[in-house]
Formats: structure tokens, C-alpha cells, sequence
């Protein structure tokens, strides 16, 4: 989450009634106790330990989901020392299974006398309480109720696990796919619905994920609220039992969430900084000198380590919790910054295990956010699956590329956590539209997760989710294995201005020459940086981008501008080595974005080779929203995902998808060209991306020495499709 999407929580919270508590699954055996709270990294924990701890085979349960959470209460009069202590007042209550086995469940303190144990079931039958432990002794409790549980039904899926068949896709306990889709639902935005509410309300939708962070400025922090004062290492047990709904009403909807533990503001003096106010801080009366020394203060270390224990005692139980997100975008906090890299990698790797360690139920671990935090960072190596921030100018093109080879190597579960327009301005939800359908065809192991639940909210955007999941469910392209992105050719007589839009960040760039086709850029065009860099930053980017194009005849070009530093730039761009535009942009009190006439400059190209370059020859940088070239390219694109008896696309009309919301843009038709499909007979089913139902259903026969096309519908703005074999050459291929 970058500045822009703070200003929420500037503006006051004021957080509306949560709702009811949450049901669960799976578990195991409850370990020993650790006794050393700094003992648990050892040196070298920067080797690699993917496949070590991987939430993989060794803790999937084949064919198995569980029941709904059982819960009992009791009261203990007296505790040697602090009840959130859990080395000094350890709580146990053993429960007694159908089969005659035992399972150790941590318990909760709740307030006055008052502790809780939840436990999630795996398999029916009754369930006893054996017996209440403090400490490893009888703890002679009063008022316990229920002590037994007859658990019977139909099974849930269970909790989320990585595919042992395919270590980058999900899996619920049951075998059943998990692909994540929704948005984030951070924190309760003013005058807009709480949390469990709008859960109701992609549930509706068919979302499936989300994300909420423990924000203090929300009431969602466990050991910091404003106005007052938690010792470290204590819960706040009213914003705790504001958990309980957010929980349980994930339960009652259907949706998986990440529960993000920290966020980058917090340990941050510079990025969204919250560190002023923070309560560890010395001069709040805390006990830390510097933001940085979170990461090794032993007793940060040890009061974080109490607060997870509470987390997985008091919620550890929920398999809607899909994982536990360690940090929101840990590349803010000033540790990083400041290049204490190994340290925050420590820090990860301690905690990690130290969940892994006591999670019973052995939920996924992850952090945020890549590519800020490079791909081969430690940081990563320890985490279970990889998170992706995006905020590019045009969400389509950066998405469309998917995931970066170097991503891949890790050999884990990778997708976006959080994307939208730079600038967040979303009214009719054409970004979250594009990005989504974009990242369907691309992004494997989850789609892309729109970040502003405000405006999604407030326009009424649920209908972009209904139809994409109405169309995932009706492809079954999540249960699809193997297969690979393709962009295939569409046949078209018409053309279209093709936009190409940079889609990396303030970061150095790392080619930039490309060639430019009909067909669009180069996939590495997308992570070209956005903001071109000036006199300030020219070692990130000595030489200027240069675009190698070949016009069929003369077209007019144009470069839109989206944002501008206050210390100003000069925007040159060139055509075969000589000036054909300069734009001035002059400084100003803070960043800026130009209005609409100064912030888009035009040029000519005549028909043959050009080569085309832009260059930043002033102070600082300028942001490049997008690169138009009129007329210049075929007017359909098709980008897709292929297999061997499968195939699954998104085809947009160039020029209408851009076009905007209340316009009327012409339809262009084509011959849309499959992919080498094995002999058989298919369906194939042309969607409607906006309505969310099949436009037509026709039967295709392959016969595997032909190429196979299909004319497309006449397509203003876009349209997806699936081929699938039909029931009868399914059955012949299993």
C-alpha cells in the first residue's frame, strides 16, 4: 500500500458493529513448550529451507475436511503471573477423540476468570474434555461447560494447504482446489459498511479472499490502541473480541483471508510513518530508540512472539483464516531503508517458525510485497507463497505479462495481493475489470486482488466478481493443470491504437531498447520503469527509452503524463535521433499530475522503421501513464492459458477498452486461432465478461492435422471464452 491509498485513515475511522464467530478445521497434536523465547534461529538462516517447511504433503489430509469449531469455557482463581504469558501461564485442555486419542488445544484468557479452548474437528463422533492443564499440572478449574460434543454432518472443505501435486497451486484438507479471488477489506473505511457486512456482500459476488490488517487507527490492533495503555505483550481484549466477528462472519461467507500482523507505518519514519505515535516507541514511554530496532530488540522479540501465541490460541482454530501475513510491505520500514536486509530475513524466519512451531493446524505463512522485496531475497525463502503489490499507470498491460520468470524458480504460489490504478481512481470500475480478466489469463495460482473495497463499495462494483467467478466456475478453469500463457493470434481487418503502458516502478531500469510489433510490445516492456528518471537519479537510467517501430503507413503518436516531480522535468522525445517534441514541466510545492492538455504530448511517424525515444533531461522524474501509437495495431488481442485438451481466453478490442465508460466504441470482428489442441471433439463457449453468462455454445471438432478457427462475436470492448473437451472425451482421456 503505498501514500496514496493512506489518506483513509487520516480522515477518522468510525468502525460499524462487527458480526458473529467463526467455524474451523483440521489439526494435530499440540507440541512441547519452547522454553527460550530468543532461541529460535539458528546461524545460517538465510540457507535455503523452501521445502522444509512447506505446509505441503506431510500435513495434507487426503480426502478429509473437517467440522465446526467446538468451544468450551472455565474459570481459574488464581494464575502464577500474567495470563498472556504463556510461558509462565500455560493453559491446556485436552480433548478426548471419537477414536480414543487425545489432542492438546492451547487455551485463552477472556477476561476476569474467565479461558476458552477452540478446537476444529476432522473427523465425526464425540468429543470429550479429558482434562484442563496449567503448566503442565491439573489446573483445578470451576464452571467448565460444554465438556462433550457429538460432531456429526457433512464436512467442510478444510484448511488451505499448497498442492503437493503442484507446489504453485492451493488445496483445501479435501483435495477440493482453492483459487483465491476477491479484494482487500483492510480496515473499516468511514460511512461505508464493517467488515463482516461487506464479506456478505462478495460472498454474493462469489469471492472467495480477502485481506484485513490489525490497524490501530481501525481498532484492529491487539496490543496498541489509541488513548490507551497495553503493556508489551498484552491484548487488548475488546478489539479482540472484535476479531471473533470478523472470523466468524469470514465463516459464514465464504471467504479466506490473509490476517496481516504488522504493517511497514508502523516501523516507518519516512513511508506512511506511524512510528511518532507508536507505543514501543521511547518517547511514548517504549522501548525502542529507532523504528529499525524492531527487527533485534529481544524485547520487541518476545512481545510479538506473546501476541502470535494469543492469535493462534484464540483463533488458530479457523481454516478461514487462510494464512498468517507477517508484514504489509516490510520494504517501508526504515530497516529496510536503511539496508538491514539480514535482519528483517531473521526476523521472518524466527517468527515463521515460531508459528509453525504451535499453529496446531499449521496454517500458511506469507509477507508482502514483492518485487520491492526482490525474488531472491531470504525474506521470501521462509514463507509459503508469494505476495505481488502492483499500482502501475495501466493495470492491463502490467498484468497481462503475469509472473516473472525469476519468480517462478521459487517454485511456490505467487499472485497479486493488492492492485488498482495509480491513482486509485476507479469510479466505474474499468481498471478493476481489465486487471482482473488480465490476470485471469496470466496468474495461475490466484487472481489478481483489487485493493480500494471504498470504491468498490461505493459504485457498486460486486458485478465485475460475479462474472468472473461465474465464468471460473463454469470453465473450470481453476481445476485446469498444466497449463501454459499463450497470446494467440486473432485474424482482423481493422485496427486499432496501440497502448503500451510501463508498468514498474521507481526502480533502475534494467534494458531499454524494445521492439514494437502490431502485436504489441515485449512482455519485458511491462516492468520497465513508469517514472522516468532525471538529472537527480540519471544513474538509474543513463540511457533513454528507445522504441524500434515499422509503420505500414504515417501515424500520430502521443505520451500521457500521470504524475510529475515537484522539482520538475523536461520530457524530450525523438524520432530517428533528432528532437521532435520538448514539454517543460515546472517545479512546484509537492508532486503533481498535469492537467490534460500539458501532461500529453503528441508526435508524427511516417511509414517505415523509426526508431522512437523518450528521455527525462530535467532535475527530476516525470511518471509516464501511457504510450499511444493511433492505428497502429491489429484491433483484437487474445491472451490466453492452453493446454493439451483445454483452452481459456480474454479477447479485447484494443481501442474499446480504453474507450471510456459511457462511450459507445465500434465492434471489430476476427478469426480467433487456437492452440494445438489433441484430437477430440469440445465445447466451446464464447462469455460475456460484463454480464456474466455464455454469449453462444457451439460443438468443435479437432481433428489435429488443421489449424482450428473460430470467428469471433462482434466484440466492442472485451469477451472471454473456454474450450473444453466434452463429458465423453474427458471420461476417454482419464
Amino acid at each position: 500500500m503505498r501514500n496514496r491509498r493512506w489518506f483513509w485513515w487520516l480522515c477518522g475511522f468510525f468502525p460499524g458493529v462487527l458480526v458473529a464467530l467463526c467455524a474451523g478445521c483440521g489439526g494435530a497434536d499440540f507440541g512441547g513448550l519452547q522454553q527460550n523465547l530468543s532461541g529460535d534461529i539458528a546461524p545460517g538462516y538465510n540457507t535455503p529451507i523452501a521445502m522444509q517447511n512447506r505446509n505441503t504433503a506431510a500435513r495434507l489430509l487426503p480426502g478429509q475436511g473437517c467440522y465446526p469449531m467446538i468451544e468450551t469455557s472455565f474459570q481459574l482463581a488464581k494464575v502464577p503471573g500474567d495470563p498472556f504469558d504463556f510461558e509462565k501461564v500455560n493453559v491446556q485442555v485436552v480433548f478426548q477423540r471419537p477414536d480414543g486419542g487425545t489432542v492438546s488445544v492451547p487455551a485463552f484468557y477472556d477476561g476476569d476468570q474467565t479461558w476458552r479452548a477452540r478446537y476444529t474437528p476432522i473427523t465425526p463422533g464425540r468429543y470429550i474434555v479429558q482434562k484442563v492443564l496449567l503448566n503442565g499440572q491439573i489446573a483445578h478449574e470451576t464452571n467448565l461447560n460444554p465438556t462433550q460434543w457429538n460432531v456429526s454432518g457433512t464436512p467442510e472443505p478444510g484448511f488451505i494447504r499448497i498442492n503437493p501435486a503442484d507446489p504453485t497451486r492451493f488445496v483445501f484438507d479435501n483435495g477440493n482446489t482453492y483459487y483465491p479471488v476477491g479484494n482487500n477489506e483492510a480496515w473499516p473505511s468511514p460511512n461505508l459498511p464493517d467488515i463482516p457486512a461487506l464479506f456478505a456482500k462478495m460472498h454474493a459476488a462469489g469471492e472467495n479472499w480477502s485481506r484485513v490488517w490489525m490497524a490501530h487507527w481501525a481498532n484492529q490492533n491487539l496490543d496498541w490502541v489509541p488513548g490507551k495503555k497495553i503493556a508489551p505483550g498484552d491484548i487488548d481484549l475488546d478489539v479482540a473480541r472484535r476479531w471473533d466477528k470478523i472470523v466468524e462472519a469470514a465463516q459464514q461467507n465464504g471467504i479466506y483471508f490473509q490476517m496481516v500482523l504488522q504493517h511497514h507505518g508502523q516501523y516507518s519514519s519516512n513511508v506512511n510513518p506511524n512510528w511518532n505515535e507508536n507505543p514501543y516507541n521511547v518517547k511514548n514511554g517504549g522501548f525502542l530508540q529507532a523504528p529499525d530496532d524492531f527487527f533485534t530488540n529481544p524485547q520487541a522479540i518476545e512481545a510479538t512472539k506473546r501476541k502470535l501465541y494469543y492469535i493462534l490460541a484464540r483463533w488458530g482454530y479457523s481454516p478461514n483464516i487462510m494464512a498468517f501475513e507477517l508484514f504489509n510491505e516490510v520494504q517501508f520500514t526504515d530497516a529496510y531503508q536503511h539496508k538491514h536486509d539480514a535482519a528483517i530475513a531473521q526476523w521472518h524466519r524466527e517468527m515463521a517458525d515460531f508459528l509453525r512451531r504451535y499453529d496446531i493446524n499449521h496454517h500458511l505463512i506469507t509477507t508482502s510485497s514483492a518485487p520491492d522485496v526482490p525474488y531472491d531475497s531470504p525474506i521470501w525463502q521462509s514463507m509459503d507463497y508469494i505476495q505481488v503489490h502492483s499500482y502501475p499507470p495501466d493495470p492491463l498491460t502490467t498484468l497481462a505479462i503475469g509472473p516473472p520468470a525469476q519468480a517462478l524458480k521459487l517454485n511456490k504460489p505467487i499472485f497479486v495481493g493488492e492492485f488498482g490504478p495509480a491513482t486509485l481512481d476507479d469510479p466505474n470500475g474499468m481498471a478493476l475489470h481489465d486487471g482482473l480478466w488480465a490476470g485471469l489469463m496470466r496468474w495461475p495460482s490466484g487472481a489478481p486482488e483489487y485493493w480500494s473495497w471504498d470504491v468498490i463499495e461505493q459504485h457498486d462494483l460486486y458485478g465485475n466478481y460475479a462474472a468472473a467467478t461465474a465464468f471460473l466456475n463454469a470453465s473450470e478453469l481453476p481445476e485446469q493443470r498444466g497449463l501454459q500463457s499463450a497470446t494467440l493470434s486473432v485474424e482482423t481487418q481493422q485496427h486499432a491504437d496501440l497502448v503500451l503502458a510501463p508498468g514498474g516502478g521507481f526502480e533502475p531500469a534494467k534494458q531499454s531498447t524494445f521492439t514494437i510489433s502490431p502485436e504489441g510490445a515485449p512482455a519485458a516492456f511491462g516492468t520497465y520503469p513508469s517514472f522516468l528518471q532525471g538529472q537527480f537519479h540519471r544513474d538509474m537510467m543513463p540511457e533513454p527509452l528507445t522504441l524500434q517501430v515499422n509503420c505500414a503507413g504515417p501515424i500520430k503518436g502521443e505520451v500521457q503524463i500521470n504524475r510529475v516531480a515537484k522539482a520538475g522535468a523536461v520530457l524530450q522525445i525523438g524520432v530517428d535521433g533528432q528532437v521532435v517534441t520538448t514539454r517543460k514541466f515546472d517545479a512546484a510545492d509537492s508532486d503533481y499530475t498535469p492537467d490534460k492538455d500539458q501532461g500529453t504530448l503528441t508526435f508524427d511517424l511516417p511509414a517505415g522503421q523509426h526508431t522512437l525515444t523518450l528521455q527525462d533531461t530535467g532535475s527530476d522524474w516525470v511518471q509516464i501513464r501511457r504510450i499511444v501509437l493511433k492505428n497502429y495495431a491489429l484491433a483484437l488481442q487474445c491472451l490466453a492459458r492452453v493446454g493439451k485438451n483445454y483452452a481459456a481466453g480474454w479477447v479485447y478490442n484494443r481501442s474499446g477498452i480504453y474507450a471510456p465508460a459511457d462511450a459507445q466504441p465500434v465492434p471489430a470482428n476476427g478469426q480467433l486461432t487456437l492452440p494445438a489442441l489433441a484430437p477430440g471433439t469440445y465445447r466451446f463457449v464464447w462469455w460475456d465478461t460484463h454480464a456474466g453468462k455464455a454469449l453462444s455454445e457451439s460443438r468443435l471438432t479437432v481433428n489435429g492435422t488443421e489449424k482450428t478457427t473460430i470467428a469471433t462475436p462482434p466484440i466492442a470492448r472485451d469477451v472471454a471464452f473456454y474450450v473444453i473437451a466434452s463429458h465423453a472425451e474427458a471420461q476417454k482421456a482419464k
